[in-house]
């Protein structure tokens, strides 16, 4: 018997990554880009404007303290995702020349609003349990309230951690690692 030799033969892969959305550089004026909204970040900033939506309405009649603040932190949170998707919708971060890092800036508002979701949801849940205040027929609202705010931290977490993955793919290389940070003998 003859053992049969065959060749290797070398295979070499290379796995590149891309950040998950990156605007299309044709055009350098307004334009309508919907191919955002297709996107695993456009489909999450629709999600966190339909549960904010659901924030507010539940928690419309502020009664409470807690909910006053859980009201500022949806609408504020429910404006700037909105502004963002007008940001996208029409092509704005490729129109203006400014220098700003977007997908920084995006990803501090973002995580911001993760946190502070956080806390108003906690807040409403707990201020909606334990006062006397609001009406017995508010309660179920107040709660599902903050049900939907658990839901929207959860959405703008993931959105953060798109964000942060795309940031990441962008800048490859950290302002941070250059000779100044070196240590010297």
């Amino acid at each position: 018997m003859m053992a049969e030799t065959h060749p290797k033969s070398e295979v070499s892969s290379t796995v590149t990554t891309s950040p998950t959305y990156a605007a299309p550089q044709k055009a350098s004026g307004i334009s309508l880009c919907l191919e955002y909204f297709k996107t695993a970040p456009g489909i999450i900033k629709i999600i966190e404007l339909v549960i904010g939506i659901f924030c507010m309405a539940c928690a419309a009649p502020a009664w409470t303290n807690g909910t006053h603040w859980f009201l500022f932190v949806v609408v504020t949170a429910f404006v700037s995702t909105a502004l963002w998707c007008f940001i996208y919708l029409l092509n704005l971060k490729s129109a203006i020349n400014l220098p700003i890092d977007w997908l920084l800036t995006e990803l501090i508002l973002t995580a911001l609003f993760a946190v502070l979701y956080i806390i108003a949801s906690i807040v409403q849940l707990i201020s909606s349990v334990t006062k006397p205040r609001p009406p017995s027929r508010l309660k179920p609202f107040y709660i599902l309230s903050g049900i939907f705010g658990i839901f929207n931290l959860i959405a703008y977490a993931i959105g953060s951690f798109y964000l942060y993955r795309d940031w990441k793919d962008s800048h490859p290389h950290s302002s941070f690692s250059g000779s100044v940070l070196k240590r010297n003998p």
